[in-house]
Protein backbone atom coordinates (compact mmCIF):
# COMPACT_ATOMS: atom_id res chain seq x y z
CA UNK A 1 0.00 0.00 0.00
CA UNK A 2 0.85 3.92 -0.82
CA UNK A 3 0.23 6.68 0.26
CA UNK A 4 0.99 10.46 -2.04
CA UNK A 5 0.08 13.52 -0.10
CA UNK A 6 0.50 17.36 -1.49
CA UNK A 7 0.02 20.05 0.02
CA UNK A 8 -0.23 22.44 -2.84
CA UNK A 9 0.56 26.76 -2.70
CA UNK A 10 -1.14 28.63 -4.84
CA UNK A 11 -1.87 32.39 -5.40
CA UNK A 12 -5.50 31.47 -5.69
CA UNK A 13 -5.57 29.14 -2.96
CA UNK A 14 -4.04 26.10 -0.80
CA UNK A 15 -5.24 22.77 -1.35
CA UNK A 16 -4.02 19.30 -0.61
CA UNK A 17 -4.49 16.14 -2.54
CA UNK A 18 -4.26 12.52 -1.64
CA UNK A 19 -3.18 9.45 -3.88
CA UNK A 20 -3.79 6.18 -2.19
CA UNK A 21 -3.08 2.65 -3.61
CA UNK A 22 -3.05 -0.82 -2.75
CA UNK A 23 -1.60 -3.49 -5.48
CA UNK A 24 -1.57 -7.51 -4.98
CA UNK A 25 0.01 -9.78 -7.49
CA UNK A 26 -0.64 -13.91 -7.25
CA UNK A 27 1.72 -15.81 -9.24
CA UNK A 28 -0.54 -19.08 -10.18
CA UNK A 29 2.33 -20.67 -12.35
CA UNK A 30 5.93 -19.64 -13.40
CA UNK A 31 4.78 -18.57 -16.71
CA UNK A 32 0.68 -17.28 -15.14
CA UNK A 33 -0.50 -14.42 -12.94
CA UNK A 34 -2.81 -12.06 -11.70
CA UNK A 35 -2.52 -8.90 -10.85
CA UNK A 36 -4.87 -6.39 -9.05
CA UNK A 37 -4.91 -2.40 -8.34
CA UNK A 38 -7.22 -0.47 -6.38
CA UNK A 39 -6.59 3.65 -6.44
CA UNK A 40 -8.13 6.66 -4.64
CA UNK A 41 -7.48 9.87 -5.73
CA UNK A 42 -8.91 12.68 -3.33
CA UNK A 43 -8.04 15.59 -6.04
CA UNK A 44 -10.27 14.07 -8.76
CA UNK A 45 -12.60 12.10 -6.66
CA UNK A 46 -12.02 9.01 -8.55
CA UNK A 47 -12.00 5.40 -7.78
CA UNK A 48 -9.79 3.39 -10.14
CA UNK A 49 -9.52 -0.73 -10.43
CA UNK A 50 -7.28 -2.53 -13.15
CA UNK A 51 -7.11 -6.73 -12.74
CA UNK A 52 -4.94 -7.96 -15.04
CA UNK A 53 -3.97 -11.74 -16.12
CA UNK A 54 -1.27 -12.71 -17.85
CA UNK A 55 -0.45 -16.24 -19.15
CA UNK A 56 2.70 -17.15 -21.60
CA UNK A 57 1.51 -20.02 -23.45
CA UNK A 58 4.40 -20.44 -25.13
CA UNK A 59 8.35 -18.39 -24.80
CA UNK A 60 7.44 -15.27 -25.84
CA UNK A 61 3.84 -15.53 -26.61
CA UNK A 62 1.52 -14.43 -24.26
CA UNK A 63 -2.20 -13.66 -23.51
CA UNK A 64 -3.30 -10.63 -21.69
CA UNK A 65 -6.75 -10.23 -20.36
CA UNK A 66 -7.29 -6.67 -18.56
CA UNK A 67 -10.58 -5.32 -16.73
CA UNK A 68 -10.45 -1.52 -15.69
CA UNK A 69 -12.84 1.33 -14.54
CA UNK A 70 -13.29 3.97 -12.87
CA UNK A 71 -15.46 5.90 -10.56
CA UNK A 72 -16.82 9.63 -9.41
CA UNK A 73 -16.83 9.28 -5.43
CA UNK A 74 -17.98 13.07 -5.79
CA UNK A 75 -21.25 12.15 -7.65
CA UNK A 76 -24.72 11.99 -5.54
CA UNK A 77 -25.11 8.53 -7.15
CA UNK A 78 -22.10 7.15 -5.25
CA UNK A 79 -19.81 5.52 -6.90
CA UNK A 80 -21.00 6.46 -10.56
CA UNK A 81 -19.30 4.68 -13.43
CA UNK A 82 -16.44 7.17 -15.34
CA UNK A 83 -15.02 4.33 -17.39
CA UNK A 84 -14.64 1.07 -18.16
CA UNK A 85 -12.81 -1.00 -20.45
CA UNK A 86 -12.08 -5.26 -20.91
CA UNK A 87 -9.42 -5.73 -23.21
CA UNK A 88 -7.88 -9.23 -24.38
CA UNK A 89 -4.07 -8.84 -26.37
CA UNK A 90 -2.64 -11.75 -27.92
CA UNK A 91 0.99 -11.88 -29.16
CA UNK A 92 2.41 -14.90 -31.12
CA UNK A 93 6.22 -15.15 -31.80
CA UNK A 94 7.34 -16.55 -34.78
CA UNK A 95 10.76 -17.64 -35.36
CA UNK A 96 12.30 -17.96 -38.54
Amino acid sequence: MSTDVNWINLPQGDFTTELIATRTTYTLTPRMFVAALLQYNSGAGSLGTNVRFRWEYLPGSELFVVYTDERDTLSPRYPALENRAFVVKLTRLFRF
